[in-house]
Parts: C-alpha cells; sequence; structure tokens
C-alpha cells in the first residue's frame, strides 16, 4: 500500500516538474545578441528620440537672424474709410457749405526696414551661446545614448546570469529526484525510511519552487530588455551568450578618458562657458546701441470735405537711431552681479561634478579588481563543491552518509555556483560603469 501511494506521488511530481522545467520554453524564441538589443534600443528608445528632435530644435536655433545680426523688414498696409455729415460750414471767405454722407478714404502702405548696426556686442555673443547650446544639446543625446546602451547591456547580462543560475538550480532539481528515487527504491526493498523519502521530497519541493521563482524572474527581466528596446513586454526571445570580461582596465588611462571625455563633466564645463557668456552680454547693456532705418512710404487721400479733395505722397526714408540707457533704477549693475555670481556657481558645479567623478573611478576601480580576485577564489571553490558532491552522492547510495549531510553538501555546492555568477555579474557590471563614466561604453561595443 506504502510504495503504491509513493509511485502516485512521484508520478505527480514529475509532472509538476516537467511543466516548471518546459512551461517556460512553449512558445517560440528568436535569438537576440547583444548587437541586436542595442542597435534595436538605440533605433526605438523613447527618450533618444526625444532628445534627438531637441537636438534638432537647437541646431535650428543656431542661425545669424537668431542672434541678431539680420534686419528686419516690415510690410504694413491700411485704408480707412470715414462717411461725415458736415452742416453749416463757413469759411473766411464768406463761403458756406452743407454736406450730407461726404466719404473720406485714405490709403497707406509701407515697409519698413529696422538693423542694429551696434548693440555693445551682444549679437556675437548670442551667435557664440547658440553655437555653444547646439553642441550641448548634441552631448546630451550622446548622454542618453550612453545611459541607454548601458542599461541595455546591463539587463542583457542579467538575463545571462539569470539563465546561468537556472541552469545550477535545475542540476539541483535533478540531484533532488536523484535523492528521491533513491529513496523509494529503498523503501521498495525494505531497508528505506518514510523518514527519508519524506526528507528528500521535502528537498525537492524547496528546490523546484526555488526554480520557479527564478525562471519568473527570468521573464520580468526580459520584459525589462523589451522595455528598453521599446517592444511589448510578451515578446519572447532566446539570449546564449556568456559573461565574457574584456582585457584588464587601466586605472590612470580610465582616468584620463573619465576627465576628457566624461558627458557630465563635458556639460559641465560647457556650462561654465554659457555662464561667462551670460556676462558678458549682461555687461553689453552699458553700451549704447545704434539702429539703422530705412523705409518706402505711400499715401492716398480722397476726401469730399476738408482743404484737399485728392492727394497722394510717396516716397523712401532712411536714418539712424541711437539709444543709450543713462539710469534704469541701478537694475543694469544688478543683473551684472548676478551673472557673475551664476559664473561662479557654474565653476562650482563644475568642481563637484569633477571630483564626484573622480571619486567613482576610484571606488568602481576597486570594486572591479575585488571581483576579478573573488572570481578566481569562487571558481576553485566551485570546483572543489563539484567534486564534493559527486563523492557524497555516491556514499549516499551505499549509505555512508545520510540524508541532512548530503544535503548540506549539495547547498554548499549550489552557494559556490552562485558565488562564481554573481562575482562575475559584479566584475561585468563595474566594468560596464567604467566604461560608460570614461566615454568608452560605446566604442567598446562598436569595435
Amino acid at each position: 500500500m506504502v510504495p503504491k501511494i509513493f509511485n502516485t506521488l512521484k508520478l505527480k511530481i514529475r509532472v509538476v516538474l516537467i511543466f516548471i522545467l518546459t512551461g517556460f520554453n512553449l512558445i517560440a524564441q528568436e535569438p537576440l545578441t547583444l548587437f541586436q538589443a542595442i542597435k534595436t534600443g538605440l533605433e526605438n528608445n523613447y527618450s533618444i528620440q526625444i532628445q534627438k528632435n531637441q537636438a534638432e530644435i537647437a541646431s535650428n536655433n543656431n542661425t545669424l537672424g537668431n542672434a541678431g545680426f539680420l534686419p528686419v523688414v516690415n510690410l504694413n498696409a491700411a485704408q480707412n474709410n470715414v462717411i461725415n455729415n458736415s452742416t453749416d460750414q463757413k469759411y473766411f471767405n464768406g463761403t458756406e457749405k452743407d454736406i450730407s454722407n461726404a466719404k473720406n478714404t485714405t490709403l497707406n502702405a509701407s515697409v519698413g526696414l529696422n538693423w542694429t548696426l551696434f548693440d555693445g556686442f551682444s549679437m556675437f555673443i548670442s551667435k557664440d551661446k547658440l553655437k555653444l547650446l547646439a553642441q550641448m544639446s548634441d552631448t546630451e543625446l550622446q548622454m542618453i545614448v550612453e545611459n541607454t546602451v548601458s542599461a541595455i547591456i546591463i539587463n542583457y547580462f542579467g538575463i545571462v546570469q539569470e539563465q546561468k543560475l537556472i541552469g545550477v538550480l535545475r542540476d539541483a532539481v535533478d540531484l533532488s529526484m536523484t535523492r528521491k528515487k533513491l529513496a523509494l527504491a529503498k523503501i521498495s526493498l525494505g531497508s528505506g525510511s518514510k523518514l527519508m523519502l519524506l526528507q528528500s521530497t521535502v528537498d525537492l519541493n524547496a528546490d523546484s519552487t526555488r526554480l520557479l521563482q527564478e525562471l519568473t524572474r527570468l521573464t520580468n527581466l526580459k520584459a525589462d530588455l523589451n522595455k528598453l528596446m521599446c517592444i511589448e513586454p510578451e515578446r519572447s526571445f532566446e539570449i546564449s551568450d556568456t559573461i565574457i570580461l574584456a582585457s584588464p582596465l587601466n586605472y590612470d588611462d580610465l582616468k584620463a578618458k573619465t576627465l576628457a571625455q566624461n558627458t557630465s563633466l563635458i556639460m559641465a564645463r560647457n556650462n561654465q562657458v554659457i555662464s561667462l557668456m551670460n556676462l558678458k552680454d549682461t555687461r553689453s547693456l552699458r553700451y549704447p546701441q545704434l539702429n539703422f532705418l530705412a523705409g518706402y512710404n505711400y499715401n492716398q487721400s480722397n476726401s469730399q470735405t476738408g482743404f484737399l479733395e485728392y492727394n497722394k505722397a510717396f516716397g523712401p526714408s532712411f536714418g539712424l537711431t541711437l539709444s543709450y540707457n543713462l539710469f534704469n533704477g541701478f537694475n543694469t549693475n544688478r543683473q551684472i552681479k548676478n551673472a557673475g555670481i551664476e559664473m561662479g556657481t557654474a565653476d562650482f558645479v563644475y568642481k563637484e561634478t569633477d571630483l564626484g567623478l573622480q571619486n567613482d573611478l576610484f571606488k568602481l576601480y576597486n570594486e572591479y579588481r575585488s571581483n576579478l580576485d573573488i572570481m578566481k577564489l569562487e571558481s576553485v571553490n566551485q570546483a572543489v563543491a563539484k567534486e564534493n558532491v559527486d563523492i557524497a552522492l555516491e556514499k549516499y547510495k551505499i549509505g555512508s552518509i545520510n540524508d541532512i549531510e548530503l544535503r548540506e553538501i549539495q547547498k554548499k555546492f549550489i552557494e559556490a555556483q552562485y558565488q562564481l555568477l554573481l562575482s562575475e555579474f559584479q566584475a561585468k557590471l563595474a566594468e560596464i560603469e567604467l566604461l560608460r563614466i570614461s566615454g568608452e561604453l560605446y566604442k567598446s561595443i562598436s569595435e
């Protein structure tokens, strides 16, 4: 009776395990390489598309006209019609006149040009600022591209690590299943115990539960990668890559490239230049402004009352206007002072960004080197733990060790494999971040 019950239980567990191990692979999956993931993300990512539009706007704004170099030309035209009733008009010559519904018509048309010839060099400063703002917009685009590439790579290799961990857990399930088979076999031979079978069942269920949890996490990681690529979360794909570290990175080389290429530092440096331009632009308010004015006017009037029945006048006009602010409540001085303060703030921001990057680089490099050393140790531990679990399983088969001892050895083997995977992943994360802040990440992928 007891073996029959356990055989039924065994069949149910097998069915559940088959579902767990294969249920997530029922949908056909397309292979996805890291290059394909990055390419798709850069083409589709909404943040990149938004910043591309902003960069295009900044480029469109970088014109002579927007800086104030070119004249402004306006065309104006107007026609006025007036109907008057005039009674008891008496002139000095004695003439009297009464007019009803008298119509007066006036037509005016003009073309006017206003051209600023001098404004305290503000137009030159504005043109330089527009050019720099266009460059900064491109730098912001580069920053978003770097962050997107970094996120895709981290998520991609996170999936690779998760798949390896699932492989480890499947091996653990297989080992627990072997224990359960041995327990059932011993019971059928009359040499086993129900306690051994129950313990092996508990361990098998625990391993199966963790495997199921990690399979769910793998599905969610793939959904996150789909989001970065702007693809629907249900889209399935297969990744067959492994985590491969680049050649050992040199700290001094990384530091030099960070100070020269880091986009955050470039933005802070450009903001310093912008603040200096703002100060110069504000100082231009102390200079006079000279404008050239030119135009062509046409006027025509028809009147049934008044002194002139018909009049037409036309011709060009031109001249210069000079304006100079003598006093505006000390506002110019205030604006110049505030611009100087803002320039000082930009200097502090640059120094803070520079120091923060150097600190991040130093800590990341220490983590990177530490994880490389940990990888070597964990690789040895994993090999030793694998050999230990193989020996323990043979001893368990002949009864030299009990369930608890085998389970402890099995747990150490799983932990050793997990720690090796974790150290590999942590080293890769540090490598990716070091390449990102040094401005070398996208170059390393493109090569």
